[in-house]
């Protein structure tokens, strides 16, 4: 879908008003200070072959199509056992890595689809509140994802540790192992 400011309806009725005035579409698009495949695209997504050009119908259409239609694999319907078997696997403390990773290499019988870790995190995090609370069997038990940048660990893991322009010059020998000896 290319980018851009959408046409608005007030356009679209401007597009019908020009189209019904037996205007061209050249003239349309630079009268709507539009570019010509636009308006082009426009009359042709919004229009019937014998029927005419219609502002409202074609600002229906438009919202139609600008729903989003993506469903997630778990929620497909011909994905129940698919969705049935990662649910059970969260219930017992897998983790969506290992769920994945079984999948990839050792499917059930039954299913025939494989799905990424990933996609399993996002059906938890974004699962129904009626339904069971999944995120509780996963390691960190959060709620919400966290943000990718804030999951690491900022400090320093090394406790009490020195430079190594500090330490003692046996260690670069390495001859004496322990320090403090």
């Amino acid at each position: 879908m290319p980018k851009g400011r959408p046409i608005t309806l007030y356009e679209r009725e401007k597009i019908e008003t020009y189209l019904r005035m037996k205007k061209e579409k050249k003239w349309i698009a630079d009268k709507l200070n539009r570019d010509y495949s636009i308006i082009k695209r426009e009359i042709k997504r919004n229009s019937g072959e014998f029927l005419p050009y219609v502002a409202e119908v074609a600002n229906k259409l438009a919202r139609q199509r600008a729903r989003k239609t993506n469903i997630r694999k778990l929620e497909k319907p011909k994905n129940i056992e698919l969705k049935k078997f990662v649910e059970d696997r969260i219930v017992e403390d897998y983790s969506p890595d290992q769920i994945a990773g079984r999948l990839k290499e050792n499917p059930p019988d039954n299913i025939t689809e494989t799905i990424s870790h990933e996609s399993i995190y996002d059906y938890i995090y974004n699962y129904s509140e009626k339904q069971k609370e999944l995120y509780k069997h996963l390691r960190t038990g959060r709620k919400k994802r966290q943000r990718h940048f804030s999951r690491k660990n900022q400090k320093d893991t090394i406790k009490n540790r020195v430079s190594i322009h500090l330490r003692p010059g046996a260690i670069s020998k390495k001859r004496v192992w322990a320090l403090g000896k």
